[in-house]
């Protein structure tokens, strides 16, 4: 069953990344409107865009074949685990605003890395996943 959800997981997770990458390292002054992130300094936007570009690869990397990069789906789970946890951090310290652009997005991350947990630790019992 898990191989079932699993590819459009990861066909979602990189979908979110790559769109968070663009906006962040072509139009980071649209990082405030649309997710409600203060634009302090574009070059960190850019920066933080370019580390989600090489997550996005690795989502593709792993759709190309899930049996074989199995391990990598922890990476891809704290990738969504940070997208939640971080900036529940940063809202508990009273760096960000609770808005619902920053909150609503944090249910979607932690099932995401739920799924991707259980799919690293179940066995493959069908040779490919």
């Amino acid at each position: 069953m898990i191989a079932t959800i699993l590819r459009p997981a990861l066909v979602l997770g990189a979908a979110i990344d790559a769109f968070v990458a663009i906006v962040s390292m072509f139009f980071p002054a649209a990082t405030a409107p649309l997710f409600d992130i203060p634009d302090h300094d574009p070059v960190f936007a850019f920066l933080g865009g370019g580390e989600l570009v090489v997550v996005t690869f690795l989502y593709l990397v792993i759709l190309r074949n899930v049996a074989r990069f199995r391990p990598l789906l922890w990476v891809v789970a704290l990738d969504q685990l940070f997208a939640a946890l971080l900036p529940a951090v940063e809202i508990l310290r009273g760096q960000l605003p609770a808005t619902i652009k920053i909150v609503g997005p944090m249910p979607l991350s932690l099932a995401l890395a739920v799924i991707y947990v259980i799919a690293a630790r179940a066995p493959d019992t069908q040779g490919q996943t």
